[in-house]
């Protein structure tokens, strides 16, 4: 199956704030208190979605189980202009499958959903097979969002 993916920016879940300066180092009152909503939000949708299917989460090269709070957290959400920011994916899937890179993952896996940080991190990225269950669960579980369609790279 093909593998595409959607994009969900911050600015869907902090509505009255300027996302673009996201920077995880910045103290200022409204910065916390929107990195702080996008990681309450993400919590509970990450854990539904893992309930949903059955999935453990699991870093690209590794099959041992993460626990949720290795992904809700301000270094994978959010940029920092002292630190920059690291490209990280995770693999939510059923069993424990570790891959060499993108293109393994792309080619062999099957029911599953790599979920990868934006380099700006103003978003997140999700990835799956076209008209997959996850596809459809994900379309209608942010449907009150706009979401970007993103072809999936093997970078």
């Amino acid at each position: 199956m093909k593998k595409i993916g959607l994009g969900l920016d911050y600015n869907n879940i902090c509505k009255d704030y300027n996302t673009v300066y996201l920077d995880r180092d910045n103290n200022d009152k409204e910065t916390i208190a929107c990195m702080t909503k996008v990681l309450r939000w993400f919590k509970p949708f990450l854990s539904e979605l893992l309930e949903e299917f059955g999935y453990g989460i699991y870093r690209l090269n590794s099959d041992a189980l993460l626990g949720l709070d290795d992904i809700v957290q301000k270094r994978f959400f959010f940029y920092s202009l002292e630190k920059a920011i690291t490209v990280q994916s995770f693999i939510l899937q059923k069993d424990p499958v570790s891959y060499s890179g993108l293109t393994q993952w792309a080619e062999n896996s099957e029911d599953s959903l790599l979920i990868q940080n934006d380099e700006e991190g103003e978003g997140v990225y999700f990835y799956f097979d076209e008209g997959s269950k996850v596809h459809q669960w994900l379309v209608e579980k942010l449907k009150d969002f706009s979401l970007d369609e993103v072809p999936f790279t093997e970078k």
